[in-house]
C-alpha cells in the first residue's frame, strides 16, 4: 500500500518523509480506528483512506516526529473511522447543536489569548468541534481542505469551526478571560 501513496508524492525527499510518517504512525492510527470501528478489516480500510488523504495534502506536513504531526494523523484517521462507522450504522447524528450555538465575535479571541490558555480551552471542546478548529486555525488548512480531510461538506466544516469558536469563547469567559 505504501507504494500507492508514494505515487502521490512529488519529490524523493518527501517520499522518504512520508515513509517515515507511515512507519511511525500506522500502528497508532490502526489502534485509533480499531477502537472506533471494533472491526479489524474496517480499521485497515480507515487507515488506508487516512493515509491517502494525508498523501494528497503532504505538502502541508512539516516535521514528522512531532506532536503536531502525530495529532494531525490521529485526527484524520479518527474522522475517517467515524465516517465509515456512520455509513455502516447510519445512526449517529453529528450535528446535534442548534443554530443558537453559533456565536459571533469569537474570531478575535485567537489573536489575544495566550497559547497555553487557548490550547487548554480547545482541549475542552468535544472532538467533533475540536478537530475542525485544530485543522483550520492551528494547522492552517482552508475550510475546503478541512472538508476534504474530514470527509464532510464545506458548510459543515464552516459551521463546526464557528460553533467551536463560540464554545471556546464561552469557556474562556467562564475561566475569567474578558475579551474587549
Amino acid at each position: 500500500m505504501l507504494s500507492l501513496y508514494l505515487t502521490l508524492i512529488d519529490t524523493e525527499e518527501d517520499k522518504l518523509r512520508f515513509t517515515d510518517l507511515y512507519e511511525r504512525y500506522r500502528h497508532l492510527m490502526f489502534y485509533v480506528a480499531q477502537d472506533i470501528l471494533k472491526d479489524e478489516h474496517l480499521a485497515e480500510d480507515a487507515v488506508q483512506e487516512a493515509f491517502l488523504r494525508i498523501a494528497k495534502n503532504f505538502h502541508k506536513v512539516g516535521e514528522i516526529n512531532c506532536p503536531r504531526t502525530r495529532n494531525f494523523s490521529v485526527i484524520i484517521v479518527r474522522n475517517t473511522a467515524i465516517t465509515i462507522a456512520d455509513k455502516r450504522n447510519s445512526l449517529v447524528d453529528l450535528n446535534t447543536h442548534t443554530e443558537n450555538d453559533v456565536f459571533t465575535g469569537a474570531e478575535d479571541v485567537f489573536e489575544t489569548v495566550s497559547g497555553k490558555l487557548l490550547t487548554e480551552g480547545i482541549l475542552e471542546l468535544p472532538e467533533i468541534y475540536r478537530d475542525p478548529l485544530y485543522l483550520h486555525h492551528i494547522y492552517g488548512y482552508t475550510l475546503s481542505e478541512v472538508s476534504g480531510l474530514m470527509n464532510i461538506p464545506v458548510e459543515t466544516a464552516k459551521k463546526r469551526v464557528q460553533r467551536a469558536r463560540g464554545m471556546l469563547k464561552k469557556w474562556l469567559e467562564k475561566e475569567g478571560y474578558q475579551h474587549e
